[in-house]
């Protein structure tokens, strides 16, 4: 027929792919179900010079050497390496002129109307080069991965969003796409759950626009102008990926740190446990599943779309499956698709099949739902009995096209099945929350891909989700060789073509899964990638991976030590700058109002400079803990320069004892130098080579016991702790003591010291629990510590170890008479794990009380005051 196109059924479009895969110039593919359906456009196009210098970030071709196969087999035989997501400080460089937050043609966007009240009506409508989209976060709903209203319109903003950088393409080349994202991470720099959804999406945006200034600016909840003073310095500033976080008085950029994963011997499942795989019974979580079920046998719930047949059945031929269902009136693309399910449906059979051989008759289950669906996968987990130890979020789908040719109904499937099955499976576990809940992300959640908007966008708001959540971990994988979208042949010669990818093989991608599981969760989020994505990303900025690696320099991070002014093998001298730049917790621990050093972190600058001077050994003792002065900022444009002395004082085979002081000069508010090299602490460390078991201790029964409110947290009290330092919950009296249970606060730990040595604001908790007594019937002291006997350390625990046990942490002091005041002290505050070891004791505490707390009112009287019953 003159002019007809031919038809190559199953194989359309196979002719362009492979001429563009032999080096032929772009090409367009156009694919057609049906005959006379609307064709959808497939774009195939290499990157210019300008894609490889321009654009912020990601996986693309480079200089001459990112196109080689540069993958290196390590000493371990793999090929990828482990790194773990994380906010940086990165202070903001200017290159240019900061042009205007929002050019007068600007198209705005925005879910807020007190937002768009403050620009011209209109501003949404039409096509521009310049787009800004001003995202509302701060309503409470969305500081929680929970369905709400504010979620769905959100969710709507987002795809808004989408549609709109698809209407402008035309138009960005030298213009600008900025999203603003205002109430998206907390002061402590932990970005909350939903804005993973826009970062994610314009990580990509800026990869597919090289030619547009594309970046998200997240916030906290501060004024739209502060919003828009950012976002026009960040215009004229160089920026290593195309997302910046400002908290806490800090400019953030993430960055993937390489960490080995910690080793572990306990193992995290066994026959007794419940493992729930929302998806996973082909690609990529067959075999984990595989793995899981022979390695541990637990019980297995997999939740999936197919129907499945009977039984697995023989191999079908497709060509004569196909020519039977045109027989009855199929067309061909219809056979082809209906071929393709019954495939995958008998594959999740043989994978079920496999698992029960594994896991024992009646062990596994297959229950189908739509994970899209909230009431279905409601109902689903509403049919699975028993506390569940592990769920598996595995389910993803991937349509990669450009912004311009995607479809918003494509975007919306991409995005759909990992954003809505993450938000169902969270409400579905409402209540019985999972003991370990694992999300598999993608790279492309770090860097963004061209095409890839909606799976960019869903895996970043995986990433997100994890940071905020506790017992919670997201895997960013690369394609893997063997198994789903990297195992089909054409894939795989593009992979092997691009040079920019490393095909994880199947086997190493399990042992990476089982010791991601054996370590959980030591990281929220972690990354895997290798020798080719480094190339990829060192061509476009080569300035991120030293950036990454930033965190490497150091072997033991000593966040308290800037420079070392003086060392010889007995004495050390050190510098340490404090201010609120980098210092900002200083003020969620205010003693009269000023910023405060708490007593309590004493020992961690101790530690740190006792390490300096005798590396290779850990500290399990302080003793003689001595508070002389406050450590204050009393101005936030006034940095405080302190110096650490560490003094050996001897050493031998059993452990090492240094003598350490905190001095400076002491400065008043107004600025005036009150006393020069005071000294503000001092202490004594003992080093071991290893950390030391710690005792048994029988918990204490509830009888008896009597709840009260904690006084540092009371508006108005001279000791005020607020956040990370809000570190109990639990707190009462018993006829033993006084006692309560540890709540620390993962998140605002890994923002403020992910590297401690000492468990600090576990110490802080503890010795906060030693005030709690009633004073003339109703009143409870508010106090700070003076001086403290010994301290001792057991398991060389941190508060990130401490916040990542499953089982609560609880606090006791005695005696029951307690006097804080008295200067011959006999008292013991000890943290105790379920198990019944003690994890840190104190003994010996002296304090000053400085005021009083009304138990009924909560109201604060000093000390003054209340010695002359000047009571309420």
């Amino acid at each position: 027929m003159s002019g007809a196109r031919a038809n190559l059924l199953g194989a359309q479009g196979a002719r362009e792919l492979i001429a563009f895969l032999e080096g032929g110039g772009d090409r367009t593919i156009e694919l057609r179900p049906d005959p006379g359906a609307r064709a959808r456009l497939i774009r195939l196009t290499r990157p210019t010079d300008q894609d490889t210098t321009d654009h912020p970030t990601g996986p693309t071709r480079g200089d001459a050497t990112a196109g080689q196969d540069t993958t290196t087999e390590r000493a371990s035989g793999r090929l990828l390496d482990r790194h773990v997501f994380e906010l940086a400080p990165d202070p903001r460089r200017p290159v240019r002129a900061a042009p205007p937050a929002v050019p007068p043609d600007a198209v705005v966007l925005t879910n807020a109307s007190g937002y768009a009240a403050q620009f011209a009506a209109g501003r949404g409508d039409g096509a521009s080069a310049h787009v800004r989209v001003i995202v509302d976060a701060t309503d409470p709903r969305l500081r929680a991965a929970r369905w709400s209203q504010p979620v769905e319109d959100l969710l709507d903003l987002h795809e808004r969003t989408f549609m709109k950088a698809k209407e402008c393409a035309p138009h960005l080349d030298g213009g600008s796409f900025v999203v603003s994202v205002v109430g998206g991470v907390t002061e402590a720099g932990v970005p909350l759950p939903f804005t993973g959804l826009f970062t994610g999406l314009v990580k990509s945006l800026a990869l597919e626009f090289p030619g547009a200034d594309v970046l998200a600016t997240v916030h906290q909840d501060v004024p739209l102008d502060e919003v828009l003073a950012t976002v026009s310095a960040e215009l004229g500033a160089r920026r290593l990926i195309p997302v910046t976080y400002h908290a806490g008085g800090l400019r953030l950029t993430p960055r993937a740190v390489p960490t080995p994963a910690p080793p572990s011997e306990v193992p995290p499942l066994g026959p007794d446990t419940l493992v729930v795989a929302a998806g996973g019974a082909r690609g990529i979580g067959a075999p984990i599943l595989e793995a899981l079920a022979a390695r541990h046998r637990p019980r297995l719930v997999v939740l999936g779309s197919s129907e499945l047949p009977d039984e697995a059945g023989e191999e079908l031929d497709r060509s004569a499956f196909i020519r039977a269902q045109v027989r009855q009136g199929a067309s061909v693309p219809e056979a082809n698709a209906r071929f393709d399910r019954l495939g995958e449906a008998r594959q999740v059979r043989r994978t079920l099949a496999g698992l029960e051989r594994l896991c024992g008759p009646g062990r596994v289950r297959y229950l189908r739902c739509d994970l899209r669906d909230g009431a279905a996968v409601e109902r689903a987990l509403a049919a699975v009995d028993g506390p569940i130890d592990l769920l598996l979020n595995i389910a993803g789908t991937n349509r990669a096209s450009g912004v311009a040719a995607k479809s918003v109904a494509d975007f919306r499937t991409v995005r759909d099945l990992k954003v809505r099955a993450y938000l169902n499976l969270k409400e579905a576990t409402r209540g019985r929350e999972p003991r370990l809940w694992c999300n598999f992300g993608s790279f492309i959640g770090l860097t963004g891909q061209r095409g890839e908007t909606d799976y960019g966008a869903a895996n970043d708001f995986l990433t997100t989700s994890a940071m905020n959540a506790s017992g919670e971990f997201t895997i960013g994988w690369t394609l893997w060789r063997d198994i789903g979208l990297g195992a089909t042949p054409l894939m795989r010669d593009f992979l092997e073509g691009s040079g920019e990818f490393t095909p994880t093989p199947t086997e190493e991608g399990v042992e990476h899964f089982m010791a991601e599981l054996a370590a959980a969760p030591d990281a929220p989020v972690t990354v895997f990638f290798g020798d080719k994505e480094r190339a990829a990303i060192r061509a476009a900025v080569p300035e991120f991976l030293e950036f990454s690696a930033e965190a490497q320099a150091q072997t033991r991070p000593l966040p308290y030590i800037d420079r070392v002014l003086r060392r010889d093998g007995a004495e050390l001298v050190a510098e340490r700058t404090f201010s609120m730049d980098r210092d900002g917790y200083l003020d969620l621990h205010q003693v009269r109002g000023y910023p405060t050093l708490p007593g309590t972190f004493v020992p961690e600058l101790a530690a740190q400079a006792a390490v300096a001077l005798v590396p290779g050994r850990v500290p399990v003792v302080f003793e003689d803990l001595r508070l002389e002065s406050f450590l204050r900022i009393y101005r936030a444009d006034r940095p405080e320069v302190k110096r650490l002395t560490a003094r050996l004082l001897r050493a031998d085979e059993r452990e090492s004892v240094v003598a350490v002081q905190v001095l400076g000069d002491v400065v008043a508010p107004n600025g005036v130098t009150v006393a020069r090299d005071r000294v503000h602490f001092s202490v004594t460390v003992r080093l071991r080579d290893a950390p030391v078991p710690g005792p048994a201790w029988t918990h204490w029964d509830e009888h008896g016991s009597r709840p009260l409110r904690d006084p540092y947290h009371v508006p108005g009290s001279e000791v005020l702790l607020r956040e990370v330092f809000a570190s109990t919950t639990g707190t009462r009296t018993h006829p033993l003591g006084r006692r309560g249970r540890l709540a620390l606060d993962a998140p605002a730990l890994r923002r403020w010291f992910p590297d401690l040595l000492v468990p600090s604001v576990t110490l802080d908790g503890l010795v906060r629990v030693a005030v709690l007594e009633r004073v003339a019937g109703r009143w409870t002291p508010v106090a700070i510590p003076r001086s403290i006997r010994r301290i001792d350390l057991y398991g060389g625990h941190t508060d990130l170890t401490l916040a990542a046990l499953t089982e609560p942490v609880e606090l006791y002091v005695t005696p029951v008479d307690l006097d804080l005041e008295d200067p011959e002290p006999d008292n013991r505050a000890i943290a105790v794990a379920s198990s019944g070891e003690v994890l840190l004791q104190v003994k010996d505490i002296i304090g000053a009380v400085v005021g009083y707390v009304d138990q009924e009112t909560g109201e604060y009287v000093d000390r003054e005051r209340f010695d002359r019953e000047e009571r309420p």
